[in-house]
This record gives structure tokens, C-alpha cells and sequence, in this order.
């Protein structure tokens, strides 16, 4: 097999790496390439099981999108949705162990397949009591507010044979790069547009609206959809005693479109303009400059390697 080439592509969350903090974007997309086979205690290994680790936050939402996408897989196979507290149960289980797994750092000892938390690699304080809220509101809550939302109505109720996507990790070219997308859930409704949702475990964002508009360029590719018959929505989810999953809905005409098409293009210029080589996408530390304002560092998993304990 040939050897894998580290080629430049783009993303939603590759641009927000990029614009938060440089170093670590270095790390996480040049520095610890390879590591997934590099021997255990190499820089490049460290570099590339750090890159793996989530903060608390982040894990509870991953741990939300899995059980959502898990269930709704399973639905589109049997059309028959699980209740409620069969999600949970499941979700539970797993959520335990995989803090469990994190808390003794087994995300050390395992090949590729890492999980674990920022709060145990670096012995971050969090209290029984921030663990026990973090799940009741965002893991809990977020599942309980999905079944109680309309969203979830609206899924149950279209034919399994119009619906789309079901968090699948795809891919479609801009302007000659390679943007990578997760589509939580898409279907094409009773007037043949295609519905896109994206579930969202925490507040509303102006990158997510921008998400949104990525999504439609996609769809219009992927699916075929003319651009005014593409309807994005954000749903975010909350405890049923808020009311459930609130959707936002997100304007995608072409408006829209093509300033979400120049917040690429910028971005897609200055990845490349930091390149030692853009055209072998070569990339060297030194380009990548940590930034002054320490704050995002606080949560950074690479902190160690960057020297900013």
C-alpha cells in the first residue's frame, strides 16, 4: 500500500484551529502526522494522541452526536426508532467507561482508536459535582430535548427512502480543495427540498450559521439541489424543561452563499500563505507563531510541548 500523503484539505473546524491559535494548528495538522504509527514516546506520538483529547465540553457533545447518530443508523436499517430510555441506558454505559478509560490515561496505550480528557492528562481540578451537571445538562439533556423536539417529529415522520445523511463523513472539492463535511441528518422534505439539520450541545455562534452555508454548497453538489431549494437548520438542543430542541433556522440564498464561498476562499489563502511549500503542503514550526493572549492556551491539550504549562 502506498504511503499516506499528508495533502492540504479544509474544514469548519480546521479553520477555527487556525484562527484561534497557529502553534497549535501546526501541531494538530503537521507535528503529529504519522504518529498514528510512530513509536510510543516520540514527540510526533505525543503530538498526536494529545491532538486527540477533548475538554469535558467538547466530549459531552461528541458523546451526544454519536448516540444521535447511532440511533438514527439503526433507525434507517429497521425503521423502527429506539424509546428514549434505551438511547440513554446506552449512552450511559458508554459515557462511564470511556471516562473511566480517560481518568487511568489507557488513551496512551491504545493504537488509534483514542479517547480521553484534557482534565485528566493535565490533572485539571473538576469537581463530582461539574461531572455529575456536565452529563444531566448536556449529555441528559441534550438526548431527552432531541425526542421532545420537532425535529425529531419531523425525522419520524419522512419516509426513510428520502432521507440523505445520517453523519457521514464526506467530502467535495472548492475551487480545487478537498473541504471535509459530517452532515448530522438531511432529507429531502414532501416539496422535494433538502432539509439539513446540525445539532448543536452548546449557544448559538456566527460560525455556525457560516457551517450551515458550507453544508448547502455541498448539498447543491452532492444532491443535486438548486440553491433556493436547500433549508439549513441548527438545532439546538436543551433540557425538555426549557422546551426541547430549539431550531434556528438559516438563511441560504445566494447572499448568503457567496459570502460564506469568500470566508473559504480567505481562509483556504492564509493556511496556504503560512506553507514553506504550498504546493507539497510542507509546513514549518517557526511559520506557526504561538499567540500573545494566553487564555485559549488554559485549555490547549498540546500546552506541554508549546511550554505553556
Amino acid at each position: 500500500m502506498a504511503d499516506l500523503q499528508n495533502e492540504f484539505s479544509w474544514s469548519k473546524s480546521r479553520h477555527e484551529k487556525f484562527a484561534e491559535c497557529r502553534r497549535a494548528y501546526f501541531y494538530a495538522y503537521y507535528g503529529s502526522w504519522g504518529g498514528w504509527e510512530a513509536a510510543h514516546g516520540t514527540p510526533v506520538r505525543e503530538l498526536y494522541v494529545l491532538k486527540k483529547l477533548s475538554s469535558r465540553w467538547q466530549w459531552a457533545g461528541s458523546v451526544v452526536h454519536g448516540a444521535l447518530k447511532q440511533m438514527l443508523s439503526a433507525a434507517r436499517v429497521s425503521g423502527t426508532f429506539w424509546p428514549a430510555e434505551k438511547l440513554l441506558d446506552r449512552t450511559r454505559r458508554k459515557a462511564r467507561a470511556e471516562w473511566a478509560s480517560s481518568r487511568d490515561k489507557s488513551y496512551w496505550r491504545e493504537a488509534s482508536r483514542i479517547t480521553g480528557l484534557v482534565e485528566h492528562e493535565y490533572g485539571e481540578p473538576v469537581s463530582d459535582a461539574d461531572w455529575k451537571r456536565l452529563f444531566e445538562q448536556v449529555v441528559d439533556g441534550g438526548l431527552r430535548g432531541f425526542y421532545a423536539s420537532e425535529a425529531f417529529e419531523a425525522i419520524r415522520a419522512t419516509p426513510r427512502d428520502r432521507w440523505l445523511s445520517v453523519d457521514e463523513l464526506d467530502a467535495w472539492d472548492f475551487e480545487g480543495t478537498k473541504i471535509w463535511v459530517a452532515v448530522d441528518f438531511a432529507y429531502r422534505d414532501a416539496e422535494s427540498r433538502v432539509q439539513i439539520l446540525d445539532w448543536k450541545t452548546g449557544r448559538e455562534r456566527t460560525v455556525d450559521h457560516t457551517q450551515l452555508g458550507i453544508y448547502s454548497l455541498y448539498a447543491q453538489r452532492k444532491w443535486g439541489a438548486a440553491p433556493d431549494a436547500v433549508v439549513g437548520g441548527l438545532v439546538y438542543l436543551a433540557a425538555p424543561e426549557d422546551g426541547g430542541a430549539g431550531r434556528v433556522s438559516v438563511a441560504v440564498d445566494p447572499a448568503a452563499l457567496s459570502a460564506c464561498q469568500d470566508a473559504m476562499r480567505g481562509s483556504i489563502a492564509s493556511m496556504r500563505a503560512a506553507l514553506a511549500d504550498p504546493a507539497r503542503n510542507v509546513a514549518v514550526e517557526d511559520a506557526f507563531p504561538r499567540p500573545d493572549d494566553r487564555v485559549a492556551c488554559r485549555r490547549c491539550p498540546f500546552r506541554r510541548p508549546c511550554g505553556r504549562l
